[in-house]
């Protein structure tokens, strides 16, 4: 065999190797992608159980009907019960969103204009997130569009969130500092509560 055809063979066989491994590279590459893809929708199969969109057909209608986003609805029924649709609070607070029994008659009123349910339908998850949902509306508009005043006055009331914003806001508009560590803690868990929806039902219709 001559000189030539040795070189030429060589160097065959040198881009041969080199377009193996670029192969060998694509190959690993996608398995990762393949791999990194499959993680992700198991884990996000997993957060889903631990973030569940139980009663979304009430959670949809009542959200929609009263203008509040799902995503909060979501996140106060799961800090507020858990999805429990039949529990009830030393305090005395019922159902999904647990709502206190005057304040379900009050909201009738509001909504309704007459009383029509007893304190027993708050254990009825529909007309429970109804009237939570309208309650969450009432806050939001109350407080000019801030969720973090209307989450705080959900569960602390709205005198003591007035209170608070006139003794510890520069701006009357703003909460600024929340004194009761129970409702700063309740505020956290129900925003991050409705990242964690967002990230995991609605981040593709963004």
């Amino acid at each position: 065999m001559s000189h030539y055809e040795k070189t030429g063979n060589r160097g065959h066989g040198c881009c041969g190797g080199i377009f193996t491994l670029l192969i060998v590279g694509v190959v690993i590459l996608g398995l990762l992608m393949f791999t990194t893809d499959v993680l992700k929708d198991v884990e996000d199969r997993i957060l889903k159980k631990f973030y569940p969109q139980q009663y979304s057909q009430y959670v949809s209608q009542y959200a929609d009907e009263y203008e509040v986003e799902e995503t909060l609805v979501y996140a106060v029924i799961r800090t507020e019960s858990g999805f429990r649709a039949e529990v009830e609070s030393s305090a005395g607070a019922r159902g999904l969103m647990q709502i206190m029994p005057d304040t379900f008659e009050w909201l009738q009123t509001t909504c309704d204009g007459e009383v029509i349910y007893t304190d027993n339908e708050l254990f009825n998850p529909e007309i429970n997130i109804k009237y939570g949902t309208y309650y969450l509306s009432m806050l939001i508009n109350h407080y000019s569009g801030d969720e973090k005043m209307a989450v705080a006055a959900y569960n602390a009331g709205m005198a003591n969130v007035d209170e608070w914003v006139e003794t510890y806001s520069e701006d009357s508009d703003t909460l600024e500092h929340i004194p009761y560590p129970e409702t700063q803690h309740y505020v956290e868990r129900v925003e991050k509560t409705k990242q964690m929806y967002e990230s995991l039902y609605y981040e593709d219709n963004k």
